[in-house]
């Protein structure tokens, strides 16, 4: 919450906020082109999608997935994610969507569409729309203020339809309570477990096994991109030792930036946030009840009993009330002005009134006030000292870097007896790819940038990092490829035989749980065949972890329902290439001593997810009603 309530600041945040916008704006946005049966890709009721929105929205996919799996993103996951499928999809439920709105008659005003605009924090300054700044992010991605907002209008409309479909669903009372007992009940799983290992040796695998997988599965044999180069590393930390920094420096420095040591007030603080429900149906009544909250547990507070107790207890701000609802120290401008104005109005162990924000109630305690003040020079001195220090040496590392890669570029030297004539580190590779990130070159993004742009013999500029300056020059480069398969013949045969173990060890493991679950002693069993087992140790579905064996089973819900009379977990459950059986051993009923503090926690949650399948059946149904014919040759 700390995080929610400082005030974000702009450069990448606003660009962040925005590919949200633009996500919208690809997936909404349809323009007017002119088509022909060659450019669609799919017809809805008789209205077509574009090839070119198609292309648009399938980009900004990849674009989401690339950008967040970084170098585990490839052509193999690309495959399987079926992205193609995915996004044709996506724009058939939005334009069904579309065309269920037109049909209920759904409309928003235009004093709708510019409330909605003004309150997208990336277009406002200080809290306040800024139209400047509105029409520059705009232009600065290409989008005209009228095609954005006839987008927004579009998503308006879908908002209230969506709106219309959830406003029904609802969450009791018992279903709060049951899924707070289910998700906080401990159980100690036994578990045994049949190793893929065991039947390799058993695995035969022919010549004509191993062709025919190796076709099958070409990507799973794919080599990435491999360099080889030869490179300097300059850390700075190395150069600081000659650097010399005088008592004259410091003192000019200091009395040149002596605002840089005028430190603004701060407050230590604790709070206490109460929110209204959100989603209720009635949103008076909602606020009405969470600020007769708050003045109930505020009168607590000033009876004088413990205030961070409260928080834990009572405190909507999960990541704070853990913590006695402390937030540490802030300045004036970290945080929304109205939490900040009466923040620094109070003294040291003075709590607030009710303070309204936009995230709910709150109730703040200052724990401690620092007033504004001069840091002396003796204070800063070491500060100041060290700040000089590194900022000469980057510059003395920045330009002997400079000279070695002039030299190099320009072919007077070569990088190894350069560098060595400068008394300067030389590091030499071996072939290594993307993945190496065990090797300086790759586990930095800059320098891995930089090396594998390069072609054979180039040098790259000077590239400079947090730790250092460095110049790298390509030895050598091996593109991706698919290797021939005389090349892997014994990888591919191994994989093989891996797998045809894996299904024999599948097999062993399902005929051992229906021997189990028939009643055979789990314990005889081993003994007789000699399976390993374990146990899990008490966990719940929350935590979801059997740390020993590094497996996940939150996502699993049957398995922490399982009881003494069917103690045994109906599947076989797989990891690396292991087979799990799982059986209840004991279990805890949850200890209900913090159902309250997690009762609206639950509800919203619970009440998001029944949307979302509300949402889903609802677009179900309209597919099932709806004339669609999809161009395959066209995604």
């Amino acid at each position: 919450m700390l995080k929610v309530l400082r005030k974000r600041k702009r450069s990448w945040v606003i660009f962040s906020i925005l590919g949200a916008i633009i996500v919208v704006f690809v997936f909404w946005g349809a323009g007017n082109f002119r088509t022909d049966k060659s450019n669609i890709v799919a017809w809805v009721n008789g209205k077509h999608i574009t090839a070119t929105e198609y292309a648009k929205a399938y980009q900004q996919q990849i674009n989401y997935y690339r950008n967040l799996l970084k170098e585990q993103f490839n052509d193999e996951l690309l495959e399987k994610m079926n992205l193609r499928q995915t996004t044709i999809n996506m724009l058939i439920d939005a334009e069904l969507e579309f065309q269920e709105a037109a049909r209920q008659g759904f409309t928003v005003s235009s004093e709708d569409v510019q409330n909605a605009i003004k309150n997208v924090s990336a277009f406002q300054r200080d809290g306040v729309f800024d139209r400047e700044q509105y029409l520059q992010i705009l232009k600065a991605n290409r989008i005209l203020p009228g095609d954005y907002e006839d987008n927004v209008r579009d998503s308006l409309v879908i908002e209230r339809l969506r709106k219309k479909v959830t406003d029904t669903v609802n969450v009791t009372d018992k279903e709060i309570e049951d899924t707070f007992d289910n998700e906080n009940r401990k159980i100690n799983l036994q578990y045994l477990v049949i190793d893929g290992t065991r039947f390799e040796k058993a695995a035969a695998v022919t010549d004509e096994d191993s062709r025919a997988y190796f076709e099958s599965n070409k990507g799973r044999f794919r080599v990435p991109t491999q360099i080889k180069a030869v490179y300097i590393s300059i850390p700075f930390k190395e150069i600081s030792q000659k650097v010399k920094i005088t008592e004259e420096d410091i003192k000019t420095y200091y009395e040149k930036n002596i605002g840089e040591f005028q430190t603004a007030k701060e407050v230590s603080a604790r709070h206490i946030l109460i929110r209204p429900a959100p989603g209720a149906s009635d949103v008076n009544k909602a606020k009405e009840e969470a600020k007769k909250k708050t003045e109930e547990v505020l009168a607590q507070a000033r009876k004088g009993e413990d205030f961070a107790a409260l928080a834990k207890k009572y405190s909507e701000d999960t990541a704070s009330g853990r913590q006695g609802g402390y937030l540490g120290y802030f300045k004036q401008g970290d945080m929304v002005k109205p939490f900040e104005g009466v923040a620094f109005s109070l003294k040291k162990g003075d709590t607030s009134d009710i303070v309204e924000t936009q995230f709910g109630y709150h109730i703040i305690k200052i724990d401690d006030v620092k007033e504004a003040r001069l840091i002396p020079f003796r204070e800063a001195k070491d500060k100041i000292t060290k700040q000089l220090t590194e900022k000469d040496a980057r510059i003395m590392a920045r330009e002997l870097a400079d000279e070695i890669q002039k030299a190099v570029s320009s072919g007077k030297a070569e990088l190894k007896d350069e560098a060595s004539r400068k008394k300067i580190k030389v590091i030499e590779t071996g072939f290594l790819s993307a993945r190496n990130t065990d090797v300086e070159l790759v586990r930095d993004a800059e320098l891995k940038k930089a090396a594998f742009s390069l072609k054979i013999g180039e040098t790259s500029a000077v590239i400079e990092t947090v730790a250092g300056v460095y110049v790298v020059r390509l030895i050598d480069r091996n593109e991706e490829h698919i290797p021939p398969y005389e090349e892997i013949a014994g990888s591919v045969k191994i994989a093989v035989a891996k797998e045809k173990a894996g299904e024999k060890a599948k097999e062993a493991a399902d005929s051992v749980l229906k021997r189990l679950r028939d009643g055979e002693d789990m314990q005889s069993l081993v003994a007789k065949e000699g399976y390993n087992t374990g146990e899990s140790g008490f966990l719940t579905k929350i935590q979801g972890y059997i740390n020993n064996i590094n497996m996940y089973v939150g996502d699993r819900p049957e398995i922490f329902s399982l009881t003494k009379d069917k103690p045994y977990y109906e599947q076989v459950v797989s990891h690396e290439n292991k087979f799990y059986i799982l059986k209840l051993k004991e279990s805890k009923e949850a200890d209900r001593t913090g159902f309250e503090s997690k009762k609206a926690e639950i509800r919203n949650r619970l009440l998001r997810e029944r949307q979302q399948e509300a949402l889903i059946k609802w677009v179900d149904e309209l597919k099932s009603k709806a004339k669609i014919e999809i161009n395959e040759g066209a995604i």
